[in-house]
């Protein structure tokens, strides 16, 4: 009697084994990666960061809100042993997977990318601050828009 046959009942019980475990190992995958995903929006994300020749700091920094709204996005800057500021960017934002930066010594000017362009400008001797998205109005400020408390740092947000 060969089992291998096609006509044999117990033919196609390796195939439904074999379809049992990969769809039991597809979904603990999934349910890894969401848990994964989770923990990593979790706390606030630097997710582009530049530091000027002088020693200026300038971070964007993404919140998940846990609601509708997805993501608050802000900027935070300082100089060298300064308190840090921060500027707005968008409290309904889309994840940013992560920006790049981009630092003119002739200019003094950080400029931000974020899906090949330039949304914030940061003049680090002036501390101007230009928001140049296309879907929003642009602003700027000069000087933060509100100043942190003394002591606080990125890693308490």
């Amino acid at each position: 009697m060969n089992i291998f046959a096609t006509d044999h009942p117990l033919a196609a019980r390796p195939m439904r084994v074999r379809t049992k475990i990969v769809a039991v190992s597809t979904a603990i995958l999934l349910v890894a990666a969401a848990a994964l995903f989770i923990l990593y929006i979790n706390g606030p994300r630097v997710v582009a960061r530049a530091v000027a020749p002088d020693g200026t700091e300038f971070c964007v920094v993404q919140t998940c809100n846990w609601d509708l709204e997805f993501f608050t996005t802000s900027c935070y800057y300082r100089k060298p042993a300064g308190q840090w500021g921060w500027f707005y960017y968008d409290h309904e934002d889309w994840y940013w997977g992560r920006g790049r930066t981009d630092v003119d010594t002739i200019a003094k000017r950080i400029s931000i990318y974020r899906d090949g362009r330039v949304t914030v400008t940061f003049d680090w001797e002036s501390e101007r601050f230009r928001l140049l998205r296309t879907d929003f109005p642009q602003r700027e400020f000069t000087g933060a828009q509100q100043l942190m408390p003394v002591g606080w740092s990125l890693s308490q947000r």
